[in-house]
């Protein structure tokens, strides 16, 4: 469901962003450090709608990596305790056993 809304809104994102970049095809001038140049309304838009995107994408994607990482070492983690668990718990079976043979042994 959660991705579903998340489609949806991406959706109307997207036909805002189209409707307002229809109604913006005038020539404008983009200056920046080294120079500038004229170019349509609407390819700046969406220049900058994409170049957000990309940013907002690679971010969520490092926080993605940062959490599958850890999930994998909480998992390992996880694992060695079940593994540590199990041997203590057959450590703890064999001691019993030798006390029940030596009881055994001492009242013959």
């Amino acid at each position: 469901m959660k991705g579903q809304s998340h489609i949806i809104l991406a959706l109307v994102f997207a036909l805002v962003v189209a409707i307002f970049s229809i109604s913006n095809i005038q020539n404008v001038e983009v200056n920046y450090m080294f120079g500038h140049f004229k170019t349509p309304l609407v390819i700046v838009i969406l220049g900058s709608v994409m170049f957000g995107a990309l940013i907002v994408f690679l971010v969520g994607g490092w926080k993605f990596i940062k959490m599958k990482s850890r999930l994998k070492n909480l998992e390992r983690e996880i694992h060695q305790l079940q593994m540590s668990s199990k041997k203590e718990s057959v450590v703890d079976v064999d001691e019993q056993a030798v006390k029940v043979r030596e009881e055994k042994e001492s009242s013959i």
